[in-house]
C-alpha cells in the first residue's frame, strides 16, 4: 500500500470520527431542548402582575420599590422588608379570631387557589407550593387587616404597630401601589369572605370594594364631592364596559381614575404638538379651574377655554403616576389614559412659567418645593413609555387647540387683551388713548371743512 493510499485512509477516518462527534452533539442539543419543551408550561392568559421594565426604571428605580413591605412574591424576602414578617403574623393572628374558619380552613381554601394565583404573574414564581401558600395568606390576610383597620379605627389595638405609626401607615398604603407588590383582588375577596359580612353591604365583593375604595381616596385625586357609594357606582359602569373585573390595587386606582365618559377618539398624529401653556395663553386660550366634581382626566376644552380638574402634587405622586404608567404599559388594554393625561400636561409645562401659570388658575397645587420640582415630575415621567395613537384620549382637544391657534383674529384679539387690556387701569388708558385719537381726527376733519 502506497503512503498516498495511507493518508487517503487516515483522512476518511478522521472525516467519520468528526461526523460522528457532530451527530453525537447534535444528538445531545435536540435531547436537551427537547426536555425542555416538554417542561415548558402554557402561557396564562390571565396574568396582570408585572416586573416594571427596566426602561421605565431608569430615572427612578426608587418609586417601583417597596420601603416597608412586600406583597406577593416578586419581593418576598428581601432584607429590609423581612421586619414586616411579625406584623403579618400578628394580623394573622386577629384574622383568625374573627374568622369562621380555622387555620386549617384558611391554608386549605388558599390551597385550591393556587394555580389560579400563580397564572396572574407575568413570570414563573420559583417558590414550593407549600411556601406559596403560606406567603399568599399571610400577605393576603395582612391586607385585609388593614384595610379593615382604616375603616373600623376603634378597633384597632394599643399595640398595633402599623396604625399606631403614622409614618409607617402611609409607607404601607403607598407599598400597597406598587405593581410590583401585588396580590390578585379575587384572593383578597376570597379571604374577606371568611369574615362577618356588614349588615350594610349587599355581598362581600362589593364590601371589600367599598373598603378599598374608602383606603385609597384621599391617596388619589379623587374629588371631596364625590362619596365612595358614587365612586363604586362608576367603577361597576366601568369594569362591565370592558366585560372585566379588579385585578388589582394598581388596577383599581387607574378605574378610580378614568375620565367620566370617554371620548370618541381618532387616530392621532402624534406630529401634531400643542404649545406650552404661556404660549397657550399668548394664543389666546384660557385657562380654567374645572368643576369641583370634575376627576383629574375630565379635561375639557371649547371656544377658546381649557378647564383642567384641579391637581394636587405631593412626594408620593411620582410613584403613584409611575406605576400606573407601567401597569399601562404592561398590560393589555384598550386605552391608556394615566400615560395620555401625563403625556398632555408634559406638553403644557416646558419651562417654571408654565407651572406658574397653572399654580395661580388654582389648577396644580404643589407640595413638592418649588415650580422646578414640578416641570421636572411632568418631564421625566414619560422616559421610556409609549403611546398608542389610535387610543389617545386627548386627540379632539389637540385638534381643535391646534384650530384655534390657526386663527389670526384669535391671536390679534389676544394680543390686544394682553398688551391693552391686562389690567383695568391699562384698559381705562387704552380707551381713553383711542378717544382721544378720535377726537383728534375730527378736530382735524372739521378745521379742513371749515377752511374750504
Amino acid at each position: 500500500m502506497s503512503f498516498q493510499d495511507n493518508n487517503s485512509g487516515a483522512a476518511v477516518k478522521e472525516g467519520i470520527a468528526s461526523h460522528e462527534m457532530l451527530t453525537k452533539s447534535s444528538n445531545e442539543v435536540v435531547t436537551s431542548l427537547e426536555g425542555m419543551l416538554k417542561n415548558l408550561t402554557p402561557l396564562s392568559t390571565t396574568c396582570c402582575i408585572y416586573r416594571v421594565p427596566q426602561k421605565l426604571q431608569k430615572k427612578n428605580r426608587e418609586a417601583y420599590t417597596p420601603r416597608v413591605v412586600s406583597i406577593g412574591p416578586l419581593h418576598h424576602g428581601e432584607g429590609p422588608l423581612v421586619a414586616m414578617e411579625e406584623h403579618k403574623l400578628r394580623y394573622l393572628q386577629n384574622f383568625l379570631s374573627k374568622s369562621r374558619k380555622t387555620l386549617a380552613d384558611c391554608v386549605e381554601i388558599i390551597s385550591r387557589e393556587e394555580k389560579r394565583a400563580r397564572d396572574c404573574y407575568m413570570e414563573s414564581i420559583n417558590m414550593s407550593s407549600k411556601e406559596f401558600v403560606k406567603m399568599i395568606l399571610l400577605d393576603g390576610c395582612f391586607i385585609v387587616e388593614v384595610i379593615l383597620g382604616f375603616s373600623n379605627c376603634h378597633t384597632i389595638k394599643p399595640d398595633d404597630r402599623v396604625y399606631n405609626k403614622p409614618w409607617l401607615l402611609f409607607d404601607v398604603r403607598r407599598d400597597m401601589t406598587l405593581l410590583e407588590n401585588q396580590l390578585p383582588f379575587f384572593l383578597l375577596v376570597t379571604l374577606y369572605s371568611l369574615l362577618p359580612l356588614p349588615p350594610e353591604h349587599q355581598n362581600h365583593c362589593y364590601s371589600f370594594l367599598l373598603l378599598s375604595v374608602e383606603f385609597f381616596k384621599d391617596y388619589l385625586q379623587i374629588p371631596e364631592a364625590k362619596s365612595s357609594r358614587d365612586i363604586m357606582i362608576e367603577i361597576e359602569k366601568k369594569t362591565s364596559s370592558t366585560l372585566g373585573e379588579v385585578k388589582h390595587f394598581v388596577d383599581l386606582l387607574v378605574v378610580c381614575l378614568q375620565p367620566s365618559s370617554p371620548s370618541p377618539v381618532e387616530a392621532f398624529d402624534f406630529k401634531l404638538v400643542i404649545p406650552t401653556a404661556t404660549q397657550l395663553r399668548e394664543g389666546g386660550v384660557r385657562f380654567q379651574l374645572h368643576a369641583q366634581d370634575k376627576p383629574l382626566l375630565d379635561i375639557e376644552y371649547s371656544d377658546g377655554v381649557l378647564r383642567i380638574p384641579s391637581l394636587i402634587l405631593q412626594e408620593k405622586c411620582e410613584s403613584l403616576f409611575r406605576n400606573l404608567i407601567a401597569f399601562e404599559q404592561c398590560h393589555s388594554r384598550a386605552h391608556a389614559y394615566i400615560t395620555d393625561y401625563i403625556y398632555l400636561m408634559d406638553h403644557l409645562i416646558n419651562t417654571t412659567n408654565d407651572v406658574n401659570l397653572l399654580v395661580r388658575k388654582r389648577i396644580i397645587s404643589s407640595h413638592l418645593g418649588d415650580s422646578n420640582a414640578v416641570k421636572n415630575l411632568f418631564n421625566r415621567l414619560l422616559i421610556g413609555a409609549e403611546l398608542w395613537r389610535d387610543t389617545f384620549h386627548f386627540s379632539g382637544i389637540y385638534v381643535e387647540l391646534s384650530e384655534y391657534l390657526a386663527s389670526p383674529w384669535n391671536s390679534w384679539r389676544a394680543t390686544l387683551s394682553h398688551d391693552y387690556f391686562c389690567s383695568l387701569w391699562r384698559g381705562a388708558s387704552t380707551i381713553a388713548a383711542v378717544i382721544l385719537l378720535l377726537l383728534t381726527l375730527l378736530q382735524t376733519i372739521f378745521s379742513g371743512m371749515s377752511l374750504k
